[in-house]
């Protein structure tokens, strides 16, 4: 675990400039170290579109909103969501 930490921290971070994801980590993250995300949207002021997940630890790690993780990972949160505002 680590050494996921240490590689998202160094390679897909979103930048603090204009906190846009410059690129897509290669890691599929665990779905327990995550506790929220941010979505990026190219329209605006960034290159790329991205899901920025925030995990508990408090690293960011920028996904590729079109791979089916991100999509089954953001489909856990949304239930996640719903059941806490019952």
């Amino acid at each position: 675990m680590g050494l996921l930490l240490l590689y998202l921290s160094g390679t897909s971070e979103a930048q603090n400039n204009q906190d846009c994801c410059l690129s897509y980590s290669k890691v599929r993250l665990p779905r327990g170290v995550i506790k929220g995300y941010t979505e990026q949207l190219s329209s605006e002021v960034c290159d790329i579109s991205a899901i920025i997940f925030h995990t508990k630890n408090g690293m960011k790690a920028c996904a590729n909103p079109e791979d089916r993780w991100v999509k089954k990972h953001l489909l856990w949160l949304s239930h996640k969501l719903k059941k806490m505002s019952l």
